[in-house]
């Protein structure tokens, strides 16, 4: 907001040179004590879905990582949400982190019951982005006897 105390009216003068109307009407305007030019400043400020996020299709026990890949002024904060509740990070199992391009959720030894809707809310203050990917975990194949095994 900027503030100008030195300006007290504003008047305007209207001549209408039409037969049967009033020659002249003046109007008086009186201003707020501040202007709002927040479209301006706020020019510099956006957030932005770089790439929507990707599905994955994996088996038990692998590794899987979701990328959230946003970009923003002021740099945005990321929420992880799996079939809409905050996802918990587990030691050495479920972890997510800041990078780069946004951030990433990365989740170790695969269970089914690590299937789901996984999105990522980014937010810096100014906007909201959100992109959602699904991750199924299969059961793998069954392990192979080696030759010589019994």
């Amino acid at each position: 907001m900027i503030q100008n105390p030195n300006i007290n009216s504003i008047s305007w003068f209207f001549s209408f040179p039409f037969p049967g109307v009033n020659s002249s009407l003046v109007a008086d305007f009186m201003p707020t004590s501040s202007w709002n030019i927040s479209s301006e400043l706020d020019k510099d400020y956006f957030l932005t879905l770089d790439e929507p996020m990707n599905n994955i299709t994996t088996t038990l026990g692998q590794t899987a990582e979701l990328h959230c890949k946003v970009s923003g002024n002021p740099p945005p904060t990321v929420r992880w949400l799996k079939n809409d509740a905050p996802v918990v990070q587990e030691p050495r199992r479920i972890s997510f982190r800041a990078t780069a391009y946004g951030s990433r959720l990365r989740i170790r030894n695969l269970d089914t019951t690590d299937t789901g809707y996984f999105q990522c809310v980014a937010t810096n203050g100014r906007r909201t982005v959100s992109t959602t990917g699904v991750l199924f975990v299969k059961f793998g194949p069954p392990p192979t006897a080696s030759p010589g095994s019994s």
